[in-house]
């Protein structure tokens, strides 16, 4: 046996390789910490953009929501039933058709006398005008400061006598007479004008409905809470109900900021009440959010200040998910290295035993050549598909995360609104039904996403199986049909502007029934996305040996750059979905030995999914 031992220049080697091994992992660490650091950067930036542009088009609703309550309050003030106080009857028409058309802000709009008196209010029935109607509100500012001034009035906050805090706009009624300037009463001649107050025109506006008009217009994708207050720093509106009519450093208030970020927090609450919008980044407890504020002008007069605050969570998620990817990057690299050192000392104990045997073991030396040879082959192979895999996860991680973040953010910023009200000791805890709904909403759309991922790695491990049975079709169309008719009729954006055609027909195929719904579900599901208004149909043709489905609406069609890889994974022009469903659909369909296509309609807009399928009976 030939004794084998390591010289100086093979150590050396050895452990040239090994460096190298090593630098190559510390460059891939280096490059994946940038990477994360980069990455979670630019999450951040897109928290605070994402909230400004919220905070600013929450403004703007709410400014143009009140110009139309002023607009009202101008029209009727001027009006010729209160200009005279003469006909009330025509003055009851007008303020209820003036509520019909600001009902999703406004409680009512009330006519008060020169003298403070309730004249009437809108909707009001007779014996409820009876029992009020002469009712004196003349010590209240909403009516003093516009009988003194003669201009409009925007209140802060007050509690209503019915224990309902609201708050109050309203307009002065200037009676305008012209006189002759001799005593005449004649019209022709010198002339005056004199105007005198005749009463004013009131919109209270409750801070429960002004809370709800604002989170209506807050996007449900993007986690935030909400807050209103008034130039002075009180709360007209707060997540924290008991927050309201309370100033900021009031100590109800300041009882539920953290110590340490009191004095940051108070900051910049103090600086939003100037007239200039900003958006902040505040950290405590290893968290951050971004406070984003937005000034509400009404005719050039800063009245109320809008915030919006943001926690950073996508921050966290993606650099956990990015920690991850570096760790598993670190093993791959540290395993190559391990490898190459195990191949390099093989070759030099090879290589040593052939230079003493090189006359008698030619054939061994021409079979550890060949040998070597495959190994490289192999190396190199292994390294090509881990690329491969690499590549791929990168590219599903990325996905994922986009579609993750967006339902979980929702989810995560409730149960942080929760523990927050726990620790700071507010009893009971508040949780209102929109809430209890998105959390619902988003748990389903995590165990959808989680569905896809599972059908996908049944189809790519081949592992998809069928439970073919007998039954009608039509039972799956109806359902499918009467599931996205509700989906429709929950978003109040869609439910009158698409509609759903189906005509049942009676067909008996053998198939998976679950998976077949999945599929048309799916289909329906895309139509609705990409459908503002028109119409979704389901039309049915059956042939001797085959049924034939197809989905035709009338939305924004097929994009053309996607349309020729439309059923692959992760194919999609939707910022809310994974590309998935429609790769999931074809495997279905082929699985069941049919066809799936689409393609543009070519009179009207919109596009067209069909499937065919074997009947699979005699």
């Amino acid at each position: 046996m030939i004794k084998t031992t390591l010289t100086k220049s093979n150590l050396a080697i050895l452990l040239s390789i090994a460096a190298i091994g090593i630098f190559l992992s510390a460059i891939s660490y280096q490059y994946s910490t940038i990477t994360a650091n980069d990455i979670s950067r630019i999450a951040s930036m897109d928290v605070r953009s994402n909230a400004k542009i919220e905070a600013h088009d929450l403004s703007q609703i709410l400014v143009h929501s009140i110009d139309s309550v002023t607009n009202n309050l101008q029209t009727l003030s001027n009006a010729p039933p209160f200009q005279n106080a003469s006909d009330v009857k025509t003055g009851q028409v007008l303020l209820n058709a003036a509520q019909d058309s600001t009902k999703q802000l406004t409680d009512g709009y009330y006519w008060l006398d020169k003298q403070g008196r309730i004249i009437t209010w809108s909707n009001i029935d007779s014996p409820t005008l009876k029992k009020y109607k002469g009712f004196n509100l003349s010590d209240r500012e909403f009516f003093t400061v516009p009988r003194d001034l003669r201009v409009p009035y925007y209140s802060s906050i007050f509690e209503s006598p019915d224990k309902i805090p609201r708050l109050y706009i309203s307009y002065p009624i200037i009676e305008t007479n012209k006189s002759n300037s001799n005593g005449t009463g004649s019209i022709s001649g010198n002339s005056t004008e004199t105007r005198k107050f005749g009463g004013i025109i009131i919109a209270p506006i409750s801070v429960q409905t002004i809370g709800k008009f604002l989170q209506k217009g807050l996007s449900p994708y993007f986690i935030s809470s909400l807050g209103l207050m008034d130039e002075n720093g009180v709360f007209i509106y707060a997540r924290n109900h008991t927050l309201v009519g309370k100033n900021y450093l009031s100590d109800e208030f300041q009882s539920t900021i953290p110590e340490d970020a009191k004095k940051s927090y108070n900051n910049i609450l103090k600086r939003s009440l100037g007239d200039s919008p900003g958006a902040e980044d505040i950290t405590f407890r290893g968290n951050t959010s971004t406070i984003s504020y937005q000034p509400v002008l009404i005719n050039g007069k800063h009245l109320w200040t809008i915030f919006i605050g943001s926690p950073h969570n996508l921050t966290s998620d993606v650099g956990y998910l990015i920690d991850q990817q570096k760790n598993f990057s670190t093993i791959v690299i540290a395993t190559i290295a391990s490898i190459s050192i195990g191949m390099a000392f093989l070759i030099l104990s090879w290589n040593r035993r052939l230079v003493t045997a090189v006359n008698t073991r030619t054939s061994e030396l021409k079979n550890a050549n060949q040998s070597l040879i495959e190994s490289n082959r192999l190396l190199a192979s292994a390294n090509e598909q881990l690329k491969v895999h690499d590549r791929m996860q990168r590219e599903f991680i990325n996905i994922a995360a986009h579609e993750l973040r967006t339902p979980i953010m929702p989810i995560l910023g409730d149960a942080e609104y929760m523990e927050r009200q726990v620790n700071t000791g507010v009893e009971p805890t508040f949780l209102d039904n929109e809430q209890i709904r998105s959390i619902i909403r988003n748990a389903k759309r995590l165990d959808r996403l989680a569905s896809d991922i599972l059908d996908v790695t049944k189809i790519e491990s081949k592992s998809l199986k069928l439970r073919k049975e007998l039954f009608n079709l039509n039972d799956v169309l109806a359902a499918a049909v009467q599931d996205v008719k509700l989906q429709i009729a929950n978003n109040l954006e869609l439910q009158q502007n698409i509609q759903v055609l189906f005509k049942p027909i009676n067909i008996d195929v053998l198939a998976d029934k679950g998976r077949l719904y999945q599929v048309v579900s799916n289909l329906l599901s895309n139509a609705v996305k990409f459908s503002e208004r028109g119409s979704i149909s389901v039309e049915v043709q059956k042939s001797s040996n085959q049924v034939m489905v197809s989905v035709r609406d009338t939305g924004l069609g097929i994009d053309s750059e996607i349309l020729p890889r439309l059923f692959s994974k992760f194919v999609s022009k939707s910022e809310n979905g994974t590309g998935l469903g429609l790769f999931i659909s074809r495997s279905i369909i082929e699985a069941h030995g049919g066809k799936i296509w689409a393609y543009n309609n070519r009179i009207e807009r919109g596009a067209t999914f069909t499937f065919c399928i074997p009947l699979g009976v005699g």
